[in-house]
C-alpha cells in the first residue's frame, strides 16, 4: 500500500484555524467546520483520535493512501485537500467545505429535473472520473452521498467526496483483490476473487444515473449473494419498470446499460461515456420527472437518515458505557435516550455489522469487558463522546419524530414494490 511520511508534530497550524460545529461523527473521530485565519476560507477538518490507530497498521496505512492521493488531485469536481498535521494527540485533515448539499437531497429541492439536468450532472461527475483514472486511480465508493455541491448557488459545481477506500494502481490495467465499496452501487466483479479496476467506477455511474431518473434503486437485495444473483439471473442487469420508465428516453437506458455491462473488459471507459449518444444529444426530452422521483427520493431519504440516527445512537451508547459513570449517564438524557432505544430496536436489522452491539460480541475478560470492548475504549477519548452526545441531543427531535413514524418509513421505502412493478 502506497505510504506517506507523517507529518512533523506542529501545533502552530492548529493556532490558524478557529474550529466551529461538528459536521459528523465516527469510529477513529469527527469532522468539524473551521475558518483559517490566514486565508479567512471556511474548510471542513476531520480530527483522527491516534488512540483509535494505535495499533491497526491497516487503518493507519489507509489514512496516508487517502492523502497520498488527495495531494496528488487537482479537479473542479473533486473535493479538494488544503492541508493535514498533527498535534500530539491528533491527526487533522483540511479539505474543502462542501455546503451545498448532497446530489439527491438538491434535487428534490428542484421545481423540475428533466434529462437535461441529469446529463449536466453526469458530466461533471464521469469528467471527474476520467481525471482520477487517468491518474490510475480509482474510487471505488461512488454514491450519491460521496457526491456534493460546493455552495448552495443554482449553478454550484459538484464534487465528489470520501476517498477514504480508493486506490492506486501501479498501472492503467492493474487489479484490485480486495472487496470494497457500498453495496447496492459496487460492481459485481468487485465482490468476486475475478479482481477490479477501473471499471468498477463505471458500474457505480450506472447505478447512479438509474436511480437519478426514477427515484430507487436497480438493486433489492441485501446480501453478496441476493445482488449477485439479481443482476445476473436475467438477460439485462437491471429491469426499466412500468409505468416509472414511460417518460425516460432509449437513450438515457441505453447509457445506463451500456454503464452495467457486467463484462467489466467490454465496458466503456469514462472517455467513452462522455462520448455517449445520451450525453452529447443536443436535443434532450425535456419532461419533468421530478413528479415521478420525488416518492422514491423522499422514502430514500427517510430511511437513509433513520439508519443513521440508528448509528448514532449506536456510538452513544458505547462511549456512555465506556466513559460514563452511573451519575454521568444520566446527564438530561432520559427521554432520549427511551426513543433512541426505542428507534434502535425498530431499526436493529439495518444498522449491519459496522454498527452491532458491541455487547453482544466475544467472551468477556475478568475486568468485565470484552476484546472489542477494550479496543474501543482505547481508541475513543472524552472529548470525542462529549461530541457524540452534543449532536445527538441536537438531534433530539428528529430522533423522536422517527420513532413515532417507523411504520410510515418502511412503508414507504418498499414503493415501488415488487408486486406494483410491471416489467
Amino acid at each position: 500500500m502506497t505510504t506517506i511520511q507523517p507529518p512533523t508534530v506542529n501545533e502552530d497550524n492548529k493556532a490558524d484555524y478557529i474550529f466551529g460545529k461538528t459536521l459528523g461523527a465516527g469510529t477513529f473521530g469527527i469532522v468539524r467546520q473551521a475558518r483559517k485565519l490566514s486565508t479567512d476560507e471556511d474548510v471542513a477538518v476531520k480530527i483522527l483520535l491516534k488512540k483509535a490507530l494505535e495499533g491497526n497498521d491497516v487503518q493507519l496505512q489507509m489514512l496516508y493512501a487517502e492523502l497520498d492521493i488527495l495531494r496528488k488531485l487537482d479537479h473542479p469536481h473533486i473535493v479538494k485537500f488544503k492541508d493535514w498535521f498533527e498535534s500530539p494527540e491528533k491527526f487533522f485533515i483540511v479539505t474543502q467545505l462542501a455546503t451545498g448539499g448532497e446530489l439527491f437531497d438538491r434535487i428534490l429541492k428542484k421545481g423540475k429535473f428533466t434529462e437535461e439536468d441529469a446529463v449536466s450532472i453526469l458530466v461533471q461527475i464521469i469528467d471527474a472520473v476520467r481525471y482520477i483514472h487517468s491518474r490510475n486511480i480509482i474510487h471505488r465508493d461512488l454514491k450519491p452521498e460521496n457526491l456534493l455541491y460546493v455552495n448552495k448557488e443554482d449553478d454550484s459545481p459538484l464534487v465528489i467526496a470520501d476517498f477514504g477506500i480508493a486506490k492506486e494502481l501501479t498501472s492503467g490495467d492493474e487489479l484490485v483483490f480486495k472487496a470494497a465499496g457500498s453495496l447496492g452501487y459496487v460492481a459485481p466483479e468487485v465482490l468476486t476473487s475475478d479482481g477490479h479496476g477501473k471499471p468498477c467506477d463505471i458500474w457505480s455511474i450506472g447505478v447512479i444515473t438509474y436511480t437519478l431518473l426514477c427515484g430507487y434503486s436497480p438493486f433489492a437485495a441485501e446480501s453478496v449473494e441476493g445482488f449477485l444473483d439479481e443482476c445476473t439471473l436475467n438477460p439485462q442487469p437491471v429491469t426499466f419498470h412500468k409505468p416509472y420508465w414511460d417518460n425516460i428516453s432509449q437513450r438515457a437506458k441505453n447509457f445506463i446499460l451500456r454503464a452495467l455491462d457486467l463484462d467489466p473488459v467490454t465496458r466503456p471507459t469514462a472517455e467513452e461515456l462522455l462520448e455517449d449518444p445520451w450525453i452529447v444529444c443536443t436535443e434532450l426530452e425535456t419532461k419533468n420527472l421530478l413528479p415521478g422521483v420525488r416518492k422514491g427520493f423522499d422514502a430514500r431519504k427517510k430511511l437513509r437518515d433513520a439508519i443513521e440516527l440508528v448509528k448514532l445512537n449506536n456510538r452513544v451508547k458505547k462511549l456512555k458505557h465506556m466513559y460514563c459513570t452511573e451519575d454521568e449517564s444520566d446527564i438530561e438524557e432520559c427521554s432520549l435516550n427511551s426513543s433512541l432505544a426505542s428507534l434502535s430496536n425498530s431499526f436493529k436489522t439495518m444498522t449491519m455489522n459496522s454498527d452491532t452491539s458491541v455487547e453482544s460480541s466475544g467472551s468477556a475478560s475478568s475486568d468485565g469487558l470484552t476484546e472489542q470492548q477494550r479496543k474501543l475504549k482505547s481508541a475513543v477519548t472524552r472529548d470525542a463522546f462529549a461530541q457524540l452526545v452534543k449532536v445527538a441531543r441536537q438531534n433530539k427531535d428528529r430522533i423522536l419524530k422517527y420513532d413515532q413514524s417507523t411504520e410510515n418509513v418502511q412503508t414507504e421505502v418498499e414503493t415501488p414494490s415488487n408486486d406494483k412493478r410491471e416489467n
